[in-house]
């Protein structure tokens, strides 16, 4: 985790925006597990085609008037007919306006039949789009992707480092604080720069973010300080937390 906090803007804007973005998803998710659809999925084309004619009654008419798309108001259509001379009932939710105007409780209508399904003659059925509400979360999900990949990339370099590197000494050329993001105190660490030579004896100066203050209180510039150098790339290295070394055990020596 505090090699997270490093990160501060790459952290706060990758899990705000997936955040909200998987939070969309679950809501339209449990919206739709829960209220479901207010008629059934047919497939009117096969239905029109192959589907058997006769006859139903009218049961009820809801319009959902919180509902307007291209100033229609979706209504649902409640009927039965019979069949082997059992009543079935049946709901259909079209988009019309003027061509279902004058239609009432108890008129007849014209429909096709087929296995137990059903559809009103001429009225196409409407269905929500529910598929492009899950498109909404997609660009939240695309914007905070880019951070939490920089985040990872940036952090697994300082954790390949803490587990692979290799020890060495290194002299203190400046520390400077850096401050944190207001109120939630992400950021918050010591930026020290230091200078070490590599094995070939070429003189690095690298730069380190480290979250133990006790840096501030224990060193100064020109003092020694223990930092961890790729064994691949001599020229990347990190500073060695004390605080972590000591809550690992990872038995390093701090002058």
């Amino acid at each position: 985790m505090s090699l997270l906090k490093k990160k501060p803007i790459a952290l706060f804007f990758g899990l705000l925006f997936s955040f909200f973005a998987l939070l969309m998803f679950v809501i339209f998710t449990l919206i739709f597990s829960f209220t479901g659809n207010d008629s059934p999925k047919i497939d009117y084309e096969l239905i029109d085609s192959q589907g058997i004619e006769t006859s139903a009654e009218v049961t009820d008419i809801q319009v959902e008037s919180n509902v307007t798309i291209n100033d229609v108001h979706p209504t649902i259509i409640s009927y039965q007919y019979l069949k082997n001379n059992e009543a079935v009932r049946s709901k259909y939710k079209v988009l019309e306006g003027e061509r279902i105007e004058g239609l009432q409780v108890g008129d007849n209508l014209a429909i096709k039949e087929l296995n137990g399904q059903s559809i009103i003659q001429n009225l196409q059925p409407y269905r929500f789009p529910v598929a492009l509400l899950f498109l909404i979360p997609i660009p939240f999900m695309l914007f905070g992707l880019p951070f939490l990949i920089y985040l990872f990339i940036s952090t697994r370099k300082e954790l390949k480092l803490y587990k692979y590197g290799q020890v060495a000494t290194a002299r203190i050329v400046s520390m400077m604080p850096k401050y944190a993001i207001p109120i939630i105190n992400f950021g918050q660490g010591v930026i020290v720069h230091y200078e070490y030579e590599t094995r070939s004896g070429n003189k690095v100066i690298g730069e380190s973010l480290t979250t133990d203050f006790s840096i501030i209180s224990d060193k100064r510039t020109g003092d020694d300080i223990p930092i961890f150098v790729a064994a691949n790339n001599e020229y990347q290295s990190c500073v060695i937390p004390k605080l972590e070394s000591l809550r690992n055990n990872w038995g390093i020596h701090f002058e």
